[in-house]
């Protein structure tokens, strides 16, 4: 684990920001795996690997993308992540099966008084942002809210890093870890 984190951070400092993603976002499977190996289907005996993957990610990182606050001055007293633990879950399968970054975001489509429309996006060179925008109806239709949850690549890799550095540090004497062991030929 130790060697992975060191390529994820090399990578960042070479702005490989791509390669540094991908590679970090299998951290919450690995770390997951090993913390919670109790979280198995019990007729296949088979690793529920969502399930550890979003909980290692919830308690280890979700707090880092914890938004205080309404954009707009709405729900000024209410915390909202900005990145969940089923938003990185589907971020991770999304990236390394498909090549892309398709997030759905689970969210209500429309209340009483107007429509949503949600998007995720993954930045390059910005920051980790939630933002509103209103579209003005035109007469007689409803009102649309957009909401865009923008989540930075190298944050996102550092933040699993980090996790991972201090799930090591609390962990690592409790549970075996696996050493990735890459042959130098060279």
């Amino acid at each position: 684990m130790k060697y992975l984190i060191e390529s994820i951070r090399a990578a960042l400092k070479k702005d490989c920001l791509l390669p540094a993603l991908m590679s970090a976002l299998v951290i919450p499977d690995a770390m997951g795996q090993r913390l919670y190996p109790e979280l198995v289907d019990k007729k296949s005996k088979k690793r529920l690997i969502g399930q550890q993957y979003k909980r290692w990610f919830k308690e280890w990182v979700g707090d880092r993308f914890l938004f205080s606050g309404g954009c707009d001055g709405e729900n000024e007293s209410s915390d909202t992540r900005i990145l969940t633990e089923e938003m990185c879950w589907k971020l991770r399968c999304s990236l390394l099966h498909s090549g892309d970054c398709d997030v759905p975001i689970n969210a209500p489509e429309q209340d009483e008084s107007f429509d949503y429309n949600y998007r995720f996006e993954l930045v390059a060179h910005g920051c980790n942002a939630l933002c509103t925008s209103w579209a003005w109806p035109e007469e007689g239709e409803r009102s649309t809210k957009s909401v865009v949850y923008r989540i930075n690549a190298a944050d996102l890799s550092s933040a699993l890093c980090d996790a991972a550095e201090l799930c090591l540090m609390k962990t690592g004497y409790a549970v075996v870890y696996p050493e990735l062991d890459l042959l130098d030929l060279s």
